[in-house]
């Protein structure tokens, strides 16, 4: 397996465990009515519930290459990146990641840390589970919510109020988890609060403090093998699950292998979705 990655990706890159700073089909978020540059300043990737049948099928490599050839600069996964979270699984995962040439930043799911939320392995192989980095200028913020049961706990809560309003002088921000805040426009109940209360609720506390700041542009979840989008508090909301992972819905529904492509400009933010 090691020469087969050398193979597709013979250049070195990194994962997220080096990078933490602290512990058709197209959208458009658009802020002002302006007109800006036509080139965007950068481009990021994002994709999620890859699990370890999406690397060995070849469509995570897939769309590895795909975001590369479109220029991001760098990918977001969110989460589910392993089939059970077994150290092999992960280590599949991370090797792809590390040889890829791409940088990757990884959102727990519930398949990597299983019952409880907490993996040793998780954090030995992947990292942190909630972080925050920044990238030309703007806030990225990882969450973990991987275990609905307990949902956002009140350490991390507080963590999140602290990075939202110091990012909140930036041009941008952005937040991933791997589960979707519930909505009733979601045409799937496997959101915040299906296990109880309290992932609802943290799910509720989360978009609530997004909100409060004027420049978070958009909310970006995995756990539903599909593409949807919707709205939170005002947000745009993606749920991007077309990794690898078996899907949800007929392809008319969303159903189908995909990422997204978002391109950052000054002022507004395009979120397109890539089939492979």
């Amino acid at each position: 397996m090691a020469l087969l990655l050398a193979l597709l990706f013979p250049s070195t890159g990194c994962g997220n465990k080096d990078t933490v700073t602290d512990p058709v089909q197209s959208e458009s978020v658009t802020r002002t009515l302006e007109t800006t540059a036509s080139q965007p300043a950068y481009t990021f990737a994002v994709c999620g519930d890859n699990r370890t049948i999406g690397i060995e099928s070849g469509i995570l490599p897939k769309i590895i290459e795909s975001a590369i050839s479109r220029g991001a600069a760098f990918m977001v996964d969110t989460g589910d990146v392993s089939g059970s979270g077994e150290p092999d699984e992960l280590l599949l995962y991370q090797n792809l990641a590390d040889a890829s040439g791409l940088r990757f930043y990884t959102v727990p799911g519930n398949h990597d840390v299983g019952s409880g939320g907490i993996s040793e392995a998780y954090s030995e192989i992947i990292g942190a589970y909630y972080y925050s980095f920044e990238y030309g200028g703007d806030n990225f913020i990882i969450v973990d919510n991987a275990d609905d049961r307990t949902g956002i706990d009140g350490v991390q809560m507080q963590w999140l109020s602290e990075t939202l309003n110091a990012g909140g002088g930036k041009p941008h921000q952005f937040v991933f988890a791997h589960v979707p805040v519930a909505d009733p426009s979601l045409p799937s109940n496997h959101v915040s609060g299906e296990k109880g209360g309290e992932g609802l609720r943290s799910g509720q506390a989360l978009v609530e403090m997004a909100a409060s700041q004027p420049n978070v542009d958009a909310f970006f979840f995995g756990h539903i093998h599909a593409y949807l989008a919707y709205s939170l508090g005002g947000i745009k909301a993606y749920v991007t699950g077309g990794a690898g992972a078996p899907l949800y819905f007929p392809e008319n529904a969303g159903g189908y292998y995909h990422y997204l492509l978002v391109n950052v400009y000054p002022e507004r933010v395009e979120v397109e979705v890539v089939r492979i």
